[in-house]
This record gives structure tokens, sequence and C-alpha cells, in this order.
């Protein structure tokens, strides 16, 4: 199944699920136009952040390089902070970002002797970027006026007719079917889907939601998150039978490193 249709069903189980447990308790909030704009903006950072990173392994990038290259995206927060002159690079920020700059290309395989690079990269490098902008923009949610499932349905609400349209626009472009194929699913696929989406998409994202602005710092959040990528590298290992070269390991690691420090220098300077 290509990554679009994997995607466009678990974001259309996860409405319908999210929908399900929001008429039940009576808290069914679609957005007005007051409010569309930002659920369309989220929607579509979502839809394309989520599909970059499924889009890797359509092109065979091993999940733990995948994974690797997704959480550049403290890299990306304080790049953006640069250019938008939140923040100045300073001494103790600019190696931090070098090192991960290294890391990634280390992790990417690229051979100085032959420098030939699989168009797969590109997809968890621009999920990276993606993921930096959803956390950004799901901090300024409407949370005064909407719960953190309410946020998470409207956000899915848009992000399902973009990701269609992005869908109808790629087929006649690629010729890769693991990206763009359409297939009619069994039972066992149906069912596969309905649980990463319960488990993997309404279950993670929704508890992300709950992450209160006032109590938990972006800082401390990101290094939660940090969790994940370990975890990815465990489960491609032990499931998969995946490894990389050891290289590669070291540039991943070089990542989480510089993600970590990033995120620790910015605790610091925020108090």
């Amino acid at each position: 199944m290509s990554s679009f249709e994997q995607l466009f069903f678990r974001l259309v189980f996860s409405l319908v699920i999210l929908l399900s447990w929001l008429v039940y308790k009576r808290k069914l909030h679609v957005t007005g136009k007051e409010r569309a704009n930002f659920f369309a903006a989220i929607g579509l950072t979502y839809a394309f952040f989520a599909l970059c990173g499924l889009s890797a392994i359509a092109f065979d990038i091993p999940i733990a390089v995948s994974v690797a290259l997704v959480y550049t995206q403290p890299i990306f927060t304080a790049l953006i902070s640069f250019a938008t002159r939140k923040e100045k690079p300073t001494l103790s920020n600019t190696p931090v970002i070098i090192l991960g700059v290294i890391g990634v290309f280390l992790v990417s395989g690229l051979n100085v002797a032959d420098p030939q690079i699989n168009v797969g990269i590109v997809f968890p490098v621009l999920a990276g970027f993606l993921y930096a902008v959803y956390l950004w923009l799901k901090r300024r949610a409407p949370v005064k006026e909407y719960t953190p499932l309410q946020v998470l349905f409207n956000t899915y609400l848009f992000a399902i007719p973009i990701l269609l349209a992005a869908w109808m626009i790629s087929l006649p472009l690629s010729a890769k079917p693991l990206l763009v194929g359409v297939i009619v699913p069994d039972a066992t696929q149906l069912l596969l889907l309905f649980l990463f989406a319960l488990l993997s998409t309404v279950l993670p994202y929704g508890l992300l939601n709950y992450v209160k602005v006032e109590e938990v710092s972006p800082t401390t959040e990101g290094m939660l998150l940090l969790g994940d990528p370990l975890l990815h590298t465990l489960w491609a290992m032990l499931f998969f039978g995946q490894y990389i070269s050891a290289v590669q390991y070291i540039g991943a690691a070089l990542i989480l490193a510089s993600a970590a420090i990033s995120l620790k220098l910015g605790a610091k300077g925020s108090t």
C-alpha cells in the first residue's frame, strides 16, 4: 500500500474515531470561519509532515536513518529562529547546528568520492522541518475555545482534503507505486490501518495536544520527544532486522546529541 493511501486511511479512521468520541461526549465543535485559517495551516502542515515521514520507506530508506533525519526538527527550529530574528547565532548555538549538519551528512550515507544520494533522504529531512512548524502551530492552538481533541479533530478535518488533492495531483506525475499507488485493501489491511489510526495517530497526537503550554516548556516537550527515535531504532532491529552502518549510527547519535544540546541551550536562554 502506498504512502498516500496509508495516510489517507489512517486520517479517515482517526477522524471517525474522534467524531464518535466527541459526539458521545457531546463536545463536537467544528470550526467556523474565524479559526478556519489556523486549522487549514496546521492541517496542511500535519498532512505533509506525516506524508514525508512515511514516504522515506517507499524509497527503501532504513527506519533508523529516516527517524534520525526527522529529528533534525530542533535544528530547523533554531534556523527558523535565526531567520526570523527571534534569536541570534552565538558561540554556543552555532557549533550545535554544525554538529547536527555533520550528523545528517553521516546518516545519509553520502560518499564524498561518489556523491550520489537516494532521493528518499529528502522526505525525512523535509518531515523534520514540517515537524518543527507543526509543533510551533500546535502551541498556538486556540485552547480557550477548543479542547485538545477538538483541535485534533479539526486538524484532521482539513488535513484529509488537502492530502487527497495532493494525491490526485501526484498520481499522474509519479510512476512509483509505493508512493502514489492505489489498491483495494483487504480486511487484514483495514484492521491494521484502524489500529494505526487508534494507537499511532489519535492516541499519541491527542496526548501531545494535552500538553499545557503554561506547564510544559517547548524545551521539555522536545526533550521528551527525543525518546521516539531511540525506540524506532530498537523496533527496526528487533522486528524488521534492519541494521545500518556504524558510521550512520554515529551520524544518528550526533543528530540526537545536537537536538538535545540545542533544546538545553533553549531552556537556559528562557530562564
